[in-house]
């Protein structure tokens, strides 16, 4: 199988906009953030706005959920439409956790594999999970085992449990005791091209995700691959880093509307500033800004200054 590196979802952050992005600068697939069964079901607005649009490839609609009537029915319908399902099992959030959902799947492995086996049932293309090491300990191989059972066709891991939410370091060691049996993909602390290659290499997976290391810098995707390919990389021109901001704002304000693109871009500009001169004052500036024009006007100085 070719490697391959791909957008982790991230709610709040992966939406349509920045999954352009992300395709531009090089990567493979990427997920719809998290889309709630129950509320699919229930025809919610706010759910149906999380979907890929018609428009996009490779993109797996990330389902979460506790009930598996819930979650099968909304995997049945959505593979009638979109090519991948992908069952959320590992997100650490406590309003997620408390419902039963996506980390806390993993509580009860046995109710895990009952909840996999009816989705598996469900979903007539392809199918995948993405989970982490366990709940409070390492069950990998069990887990692991679990799905490769229940026909996963892919699975994805963020190398730490879900007590541990994003603290402490990734274990991608742990992922070495796999017997690779699917396309499996490693998660987790891979904020460099050299965090992937060591990624790669300690947990001897076929693929890895880029989470927060892709935010406000979606280059990572062509630096991994290049870093990979041929050992070397290089960082972005200040022109390169202004016209992907330009074009981040530009996708934005075709999904959203002027207003709401020039408040989601606050979250990124910590990436696409990061370790350039003076920027958390420009960030400071910025959050007060809200017009479109004087944005890309602030930006543009800034970067030109730096």
């Amino acid at each position: 199988m070719e490697l391959k590196v791909g957008l982790a979802p991230m709610a709040g952050y992966t939406d349509s906009a920045f999954r352009t992005l992300a395709f531009e600068w090089g990567a493979d697939f990427a997920f719809s953030e998290m889309v709630s069964a129950k509320g699919f079901l229930m025809n919610s607005q706010k759910t149906e706005e999380l979907l890929p649009q018609p428009h996009e490839r490779n993109v797996a609609v990330q389902i979460f959920g506790s009930e598996p009537s819930e979650l099968s029915e909304a995997a049945r319908i959505l593979s009638e439409k979109y090519k991948w399902i992908d069952l959320n099992a590992g997100c650490p959030v406590r309003k997620v956790v408390k419902k039963g959902a996506g980390g806390a799947l993993l509580k009860d492995l046995r109710h895990f594999r009952y909840i996999v086996r009816e989705l598996r049932k469900s979903v007539s293309g392809k199918f995948s999970v993405k989970t982490r090491l366990g709940w409070e300990k390492n069950e990998v191989e069990e887990i692991y085992r679990i799905l490769v059972e229940e026909g996963v066709d892919e699975v994805f891991i963020h190398t730490r449990t879900v007590v541990q939410g994003f603290t402490g370091k990734a274990e991608w060691k742990a992922l070495s005791v796999l017997e690779k049996r699917v396309p499996t993909f490693v998660s987790g602390d891979v904020f460099t091209p050299e965090d992937a290659k060591r990624a790669l290499e300690e947990s001897g997976c076929d693929g890895l995700l880029v989470a927060r290391g892709a935010i406000g810098r979606p280059w990572i995707f062509k630096q991994i691959k290049d870093f990979l390919r041929s050992g070397r990389y290089s960082e972005p021109s200040r022109e390169e880093i202004l016209r992907t901001f330009e074009r981040h704002l530009e996708l934005l304000i075709k999904t959203k509307g002027e207003r709401k693109a020039v408040v989601e871009m606050r979250k990124f500009l910590a990436g696409y500033t990061k370790d350039l001169k003076g920027a958390r004052r420009f960030r400071e500036k910025v959050m007060k800004i809200e017009k479109v024009q004087i944005l890309k006007e602030m930006f543009y100085n800034f970067i030109k200054e730096v």
